[in-house]
């Protein structure tokens, strides 16, 4: 069969163009493209300005509406002055936004002006039910882990006393910071700034959980190993040697039985058995005790 030979050639192509329409110049390309970027940052600094001013708007209603949504929780964190106050900035700055000029900075500063004293009180009233939440969630967890150190006493025997100790003396350093707390927030004016925020009360455990993290990675001390071997070897050595007959009738009553001493066999020892199932229930304690320290 004759073989097919490939001849490869190198193409020369020039390009021309015809007609009064010529491609852009590399001139005209990059003043082309300065426009429309011109053109797109105008673009987004009017989006940007639409932007401000629906906030600033939005705004406006948004404090309306929270004074006579949410009146009463509002009275309870606010004087009479304050909400006049409020009341009074959706005024002026709904009549400011009629002359205002179109400018992206003034409007995030009048936004900025109008929503920080309106924040503080919506947090202020917020806080009056995250507070006492937070609070009895922080409660529930430490008796939790009262219940742990105290069931670490009889699952838990390789950690000493002293180390149990340091959880219980932690909660309580943690009832005594709630106790403080709570109080000195009673005592406060309602309508100024908060004496402690939710926030700070979850992380009042961080000590603790690092306490039960550590003793859980605290090995347990390995069991003595019994001396079997010279334990037999006194039971062989004690033990008498058989009659011959004894032998005999021993070696006929196994021929005539052997199934049994197969199955006998096969059972495992008593002690094996028993071995076995404390190490299941170790094994399984030491999974519930992790559970909950997980839990915490």
């Amino acid at each position: 069969k004759e073989k097919k030979k490939k001849h490869t050639r190198t193409l020369k192509v020039a390009k021309y163009h015809v007609g009064p329409i010529q491609p852009y110049s590399a001139e005209i390309m990059a003043e082309s493209q300065a426009k429309l970027d011109t053109l797109a940052e105008a673009d987004k600094a009017r989006l940007l300005l639409e932007e401000a001013k629906n906030k600033v708007e939005s705004y406006i209603y948004h404090i309306r509406n929270k004074l006579i949504d949410d009146e009463e929780e509002i009275g309870k964190v606010t004087s009479e002055e304050q909400r006049e106050a409020l009341r009074q900035s959706t005024e002026d700055a709904e009549e400011w936004m009629w002359d205002a000029e179109d400018d992206l900075k003034t409007w995030e500063d009048k936004y900025t002006e109008l929503s920080e004293p309106a924040e503080k009180a919506f947090f202020r009233m917020a806080e009056l039910a995250a507070r006492p939440k937070a609070i009895e969630a922080l409660t529930t967890k430490l008796g939790k882990i009262e219940d742990l150190m105290k069931k670490w006493e009889t699952s838990m025997e390789h950690i000493t006393e002293e180390e149990r100790q340091e959880g219980p003396d932690k909660v309580q350093d943690v009832r005594a910071w709630i106790e403080e707390k709570v109080k000195a927030q009673e005592e406060a004016d309602p309508t100024g700034d908060a004496v402690f925020t939710s926030e700070e009360v979850p992380g009042q455990t961080k000590k603790i959980e690092g306490i039960v993290a550590r003793l859980m990675k605290k090995p347990k001390p390995k069991p003595e190993k019994k001396n079997e071997t010279s334990a037999e070897k006194t039971e062989s050595d004690g033990a008498e040697p058989a009659d011959s007959e004894e032998k005999k009738d021993g070696e006929e009553s196994s021929e005539e039985k052997p199934d049994s001493e197969d199955s006998k066999e096969d059972e495992p020892a008593e002690g094996e058995a028993d071995a076995d199932s404390a190490e299941g229930d170790e094994a399984k304690a030491a999974d519930e005790e992790a559970k909950e320290s997980d839990e915490l």
